[in-house]
């Protein structure tokens, strides 16, 4: 990972990176399907439809991760030791969050409250997302004179994003563990993302648009 790594070498050991990185991805998501909960009877649909939901839910997380995860290994990642060990830091804490997840579903099933493992599902996942927006962050700062405006505009848009749910993920799991009640738990969260969305469409976008990005860009260009 020193400077007088040739190109060919360093742009094999990014995809094996990447590589391995898609394999831990899909483990995940397959280890979720292995999560849904089979019903006990033919009228035992609350279960059913609690476990889908939440199947549903971190789906579209994992999803939005790989998403963001491929976008910054496209354009924002460089092969140094810490945007390696972050990369790495996001695959361990995406299988914790799986091991949370079956935990859940396990004290469930036994008819106790898994709100502290609820907790720790989605603090976890704030940790992942808030060291993929570290990522960025670092990729944003060390190619700010390699990245075209929109580029770097978006990056600074996602990295946005990722405060955003970093925010909702800790404001969700701190409720939970300091004993919110499951239901409750649900309409914080709902009016938590509803939150999130307003922030990330509407406040975001604006704020963007008084950054002078190519007045940034532009000159860096020009001294190449």
């Amino acid at each position: 990972m020193q400077a007088q790594t040739s190109p060919d070498k360093s742009q094999h050991t990014i995809h094996r990176i990447e590589a391995f990185s898609d394999i831990v991805i899909g483990f995940c998501l397959a280890q979720l399907g292995l999560s849904l909960v089979l019903p006990k009877s033919a009228t035992d649909m609350f279960s059913v439809w609690e476990s889908t939901t939440f199947f549903i839910s971190a789906f579209i997380f994992i999803a939005v991760l790989w998403w963001l995860h491929h976008r910054t290994f496209s354009s924002f990642f460089v092969l140094n030791i810490p945007m390696v060990v972050l990369n790495f830091g996001v695959l361990c804490g995406l299988v914790l969050t799986l091991y949370f997840l079956e935990s859940i579903v396990r004290i469930a099933a036994m008819g106790q409250n898994p709100a502290v493992f609820f907790a720790m599902f989605v603090l976890t996942f704030a940790v992942v997302y808030a060291l993929l927006g570290a990522m960025l962050l670092v990729g944003l700062v060390v190619r700010r004179a390699e990245l075209a405006a929109a580029e770097t505009r978006w990056g600074i848009a996602q990295f946005a994003s990722i405060v955003v749910a970093v925010i909702f993920g800790v404001g969700i799991g701190t409720y939970a563990a300091l004993g919110g009640h499951g239901s409750s738990i649900k309409y914080v969260a709902l009016a938590a993302a509803i939150s999130a969305v307003v922030v990330r469409r509407l406040v975001v976008p604006r704020l963007l648009q008084t950054l002078p990005t190519e007045g940034v860009v532009s000159p860096l260009h020009t001294k190449r």
